[in-house]
């Protein structure tokens, strides 16, 4: 089934967050007078997209992300165009000739999305179809989402939220007069005939199949059904065929009597500043098999511009509470009542996931839902540090006044939801920082030989970064230098780092933060960090980590390294970083041009 409709009557972000709160499948596709892009869902969550009928392409985004050459384009085309009916996809072809790596892959799409759903934003004329029957992956086939088996998606809610923020940014920027280019002139084609060549050999929406991660020689191919009847797009009837699926045991009028309480919170429309609460961005993550439960609490937290991540999964829970926190959202966790059913959650499970929170995020607080019967549970609860205790109806306890319970429950819940996360104090850690690099500013100021100001650097570093190092470039390896935090459990003095040395001669994320003189901060997979750092200092609990260059005279000189060691990690003002960086290498930069004066003048 198809559903069409009209953007002047229905926001882009109200349709994505519908798709996404429906956990619906299939392709999204906005057509005007710029052209067609799409979006592709698979159960909510985005797995592929194509910009405004291809003038974007993924080989294009790759080169001008540095990820590839654009020789390695060329040559990737090039075994394309010969492969035949052996073809592979652009990316998986340039992973196999080991000229990109899965983490510049997953960049590289993640870009390309964003770029599509910024420019989706603004569209507010146009027709846009909603099509569930399949993914499109390419005009001549498509498949069907329950047998693609992906294993690369982007969270609906996550990619709205950086486009919403990239939008505005570029907004504020257009009304205080500065031009901004548009993103064909960013991502202008690097090989002039790709037109004709490239629109041959790649599919029309990139998907998780071009990591070549998916197995698709037993993916099902299926030309797309002809449809000879669109359906005008209904938010409330993409709603009806939800609960009639979680609430089929009960009478049409029951069914309807829920949907009418839902319909209240689908019909306004939203506008790009409905996903932050008072300037702050506002979360939850529910843990949850109840798809009622997981559909309503959604339905009602999208309209109070509420974030909301349901999941079922424990490594997903843990996934999810880490993008937050990366992204400055502190999140409130609900975890589901303990049902004895088979859509249930065990209450051992239950147990054990919240001891778990409780040891490695301290700073998130939780709320426990729990049968209004279950006495021995609820004060377990409050015992294991739940913020609250909410009651919450069973239908197998009252199934004749069900329907009337949860809306009540639904009713109070996001009342007191939306009052706890107003309560709720926002990330402070990024304040004191502020703070420490600002007084550190002023202490590199007065500095004059080249070891005080790397101290000085990596003594900033560690007031947010568990361990910390400095290294000095050379031209094959980075000689360790000084190291915070490393050698001892609570050392907080600077100790020696000599025996720490990784070598420059291959590529690696170490060789590229130093040739393109921009600091990495993020997750990485780098076989030399894993063989030539983490074995000498062992791995953090989480592979995030700062590469901060200091540069003087054109050239990378010092790298300072950081990680948050065997905590969580915080969110973290790179940019100020970088402006104490820049500042430590003009410094350094004066220091070197007055012993040249010295010895000139000695001479």
């Amino acid at each position: 089934m198809a559903f069409t409709g009209d953007l002047e009557h229905l926001h882009i972000v109200d349709i994505i967050q519908l798709i996404h709160t429906t956990r619906k499948s299939g392709t999204f596709s906005v057509t005007g007078s710029s052209g067609e892009s799409r979006i592709i869902f698979s159960n909510g969550y985005i797995v592929g997209a194509n910009h405004l009928s291809g003038k974007i392409r993924i080989g294009t985004v790759l080169v001008k992300m540095n990820a590839i050459t654009l020789e390695d384009l060329e040559k990737a085309l090039e075994i394309q165009k010969n492969a035949g009916k052996d073809r592979r996809p652009l990316i998986a072809t340039l992973i196999k000739m080991g000229k990109l790596r899965l983490e510049e892959a997953s960049k590289g799409l993640k870009k390309l999305i964003e770029i599509t759903i910024v420019e989706l934003l603004g569209c507010t004329h146009g027709a846009f179809t909603f099509d569930t029957e399949a993914i499109a992956v390419s005009p001549e086939c498509s498949y069907t989402p329950d047998k693609m088996e992906q294993e690369i998606s982007l969270d609906a809610q996550m990619v709205l939220m950086d486009a919403l923020r990239i939008f505005d940014e570029q907004e504020r920027d257009r009304s205080s007069g500065k031009q901004m280019p548009p993103y064909e002139k960013l991502f202008e084609e690097v090989i002039p005939s790709a037109e004709t060549v490239e629109s041959k050999v790649t599919t029309t929406a990139i998907t998780a199949e071009d990591l070549g991660l998916a197995d698709i020689e037993h993916l099902e191919k299926k030309i797309p059904k002809p449809f000879s009847v669109h359906e005008i797009f209904d938010p409330i009837e993409i709603h009806r065929q939800n609960i009639r699926e979680t609430l089929g045991n009960f009478s049409t009028e029951e069914q309807e009597a829920f949907i009418s309480f839902l319909k209240k919170f689908t019909m306004r429309v939203n506008t790009t500043k409905e996903l932050t609460m008072e300037g702050q961005t506002k979360a939850i993550i529910l843990f949850s098999r109840d798809k009622l439960l997981k559909h309503s609490i959604m339905t009602i937290c999208k309209n109070e511009g509420i974030l909301v991540f349901a999941t079922e999964a424990e490594e997903e829970f843990d996934s999810i509470i880490a993008q937050c926190l990366f992204k400055k959202i502190l999140p409130l966790l609900i975890f589901d009542s303990p049902e004895m059913s088979e859509w249930g959650l065990s209450e051992e499970k239950i147990l054990s996931l919240r001891q778990h929170i409780q040891e490695t995020y301290l700073q998130v607080s939780h709320i426990q839902l729990v049968s209004p019967l279950d006495y021995s549970f609820t004060l377990q609860s409050f015992n294991d540090g739940a913020r609250a205790v909410f009651p919450k109806p069973l239908r197998e306890d009252r199934k004749e006044t069900f329907i009337e319970d949860m809306i009540n429950f639904l009713n109070t819940f996001k009342f007191f939801i939306k009052g706890l996360l107003r309560e709720q104090k926002d990330l402070s850690p990024t304040d004191n920082q502020m703070k420490n690099l600002k007084d550190r500013m002023l202490v590199l100021i007065d500095l004059k030989e080249p070891p005080d100001l790397s101290l000085a650097l990596l003594q900033s570093v560690s007031e947010i970064f568990e361990r910390s190092i400095t290294f000095i470039v050379r031209p094959k390896e980075l000689i360790g230098e000084k190291a915070i935090g490393v050698y001892a459990e609570k050392n907080i003095e600077p100790t020696s780092a000599a025996n720490l040395r990784i070598p420059l001669t291959e590529h690696s994320v170490f060789r590229d933060v130093i040739e393109k003189g921009q600091a990495f901060y993020g997750e990485s997979d780098d076989k030399f960090l894993k063989e030539y750092l983490f074995e000498k200092i062992g791995a953090p609990l989480k592979p995030i980590i700062l590469l901060l260059p200091v540069k003087s005279l054109g050239k990378t000189m010092i790298l300072i390294y950081g990680d948050f060691d065997g905590k969580e990690a915080l969110p973290t003002q790179i940019d100020v970083l970088e402006i104490l960086a820049n500042q430590a290498g003009l410094v350094l930069e004066n220091a070197i041009y007055r012993k040249h004066l010295n010895k000139a003048s000695q001479k």
